[in-house]
């Protein structure tokens, strides 16, 4: 009898448990989802958002919202709306052409609601058209 007569069991074993590990590695590290991508939970002005959802906040963390709200202040880390959402963006987007007063569409992920700041957090955002 030949090796591969012998040994055929064994070898189709190997060959499944290669393919099942090669599997998982793709699975495993696999490109995370694009925010813009995601669909939104909430859709609406952030004094909405903050006055339906104060007392629940902790809920959205991790969720994908899209607001609406006036620009209060604008620094290299992000732009605050409304005086009370803090939107950090992506290091693609263009924060030069924002100004105070303006009106603008975000889209991103909320991390969180700042206590002592009054904020509520939102990560990798990106202007709405």
């Amino acid at each position: 009898m030949t090796f591969l007569k012998k040994n055929k069991k064994l070898l189709i074993a190997l060959f499944l448990i290669a393919l099942v590990g090669f599997g998982g590695y793709l699975y495993i590290f696999q490109k995370p989802e694009e925010v813009s991508e995601i669909k939104p939970s909430f859709i609406g002005t952030s004094k909405d958002f903050i006055s339906k959802n104060s007392a629940k906040i902790t809920e959205w963390n991790t969720k994908i919202i899209e607001i609406t709200g006036t620009i209060s202040s604008v620094s290299n880390e992000g732009v605050i709306l409304d005086h009370n959402v803090f939107c950090q963006f992506l290091e693609d987007q263009k924060l030069n052409t924002l100004n105070e007063n303006q009106t603008i569409t975000v889209k991103g992920m909320v991390i969180g609601y700042d206590d002592l700041l009054d904020e509520l957090k939102l990560n990798q955002c990106t202007l709405k058209k």
